[in-house]
């Protein structure tokens, strides 16, 4: 990639890779063949969410969220400034959930043309993680250290988690729960989600953990 990545997504066909040298690649699954290239993003590419048609970027410098047609990576549309960099996107059927640093809010954004539909409360902190589920997104960072739960339609706070003890630099979710990952106290902690109390709590990991994935039975750190 000739720099460093900080961003993958994958469908059921190809995976989507961003970083330092400020493009997304579109590699081929079967072999990571390129199939094409993004233009140049202006900044550190730092978060990418794909739908059926087309992946939705962002990072530093730019501050912005871009939507790229999936075939061969042109722009489609582009976000008003988020007013800080962009570290977490996550996506549904209809919107894009944006966070990252200085502004420090969840943005709601149409997909059409990625205009502003909603926007929380300030975190407190950076904003470094999100995942969503059909109703909620949850949203994980750094001085705050909570996994905050915001309802969908306005982004209103429904529930707040214990402090991690670090900065939260991951989280995924599966049906029932959320797990959640970082710095200082290197561990993953698996909350439920009716109101983000701990259930369980790995060893620790023996650094900071940057990335989580769950499947129907297994976490991945």
């Amino acid at each position: 990639y000739d720099g460093i990545i900080h961003a993958i997504t994958v469908d059921d066909n190809y995976v989507y890779v961003g970083g330092t040298t400020k493009t997304v690649r579109i590699l081929r699954k079967s072999d990571l063949s390129q199939v094409a290239e993004s233009a140049d993003y202006g900044g550190d590419i730092r978060a990418i969410a794909t739908d059926n048609e087309f992946v939705y970027i962002g990072g530093w410098m730019t501050q912005t969220v871009r939507k790229l047609r999936k075939s061969d990576l042109s722009q489609v549309a582009e976000s008003a400034n988020y007013g800080g960099d962009i570290e977490a996107i996550a996506t549904d059927d209809e919107f894009v959930y944006v966070g990252g640093w200085t502004t420090r809010t969840i943005r709601k954004l149409r997909k059409s043309d990625l205009s502003k539909v909603a926007e929380s409360a300030d975190y407190g902190g950076n904003i470094r993680a999100i995942a969503t589920d059909d109703g909620f997104v949850y949203v994980g960072g750094d001085t705050t250290q909570t996994v905050r739960k915001l309802r969908k339609s306005d982004l209103s706070q429904v529930a707040e988690s214990a402090n991690y003890g670090g900065t939260i630099y991951a989280i995924a979710t599966d049906d029932e729960f959320v797990y959640i990952g970082g710095g200082t106290t290197q561990t993953v902690k698996k909350l439920r989600k009716s109101n983000l109390s701990q259930v369980a709590e790995s060893a620790n990991y023996g650094g900071t953990i940057y990335a989580i994935a769950a499947d129907d039975e297994f976490v991945y750190v």
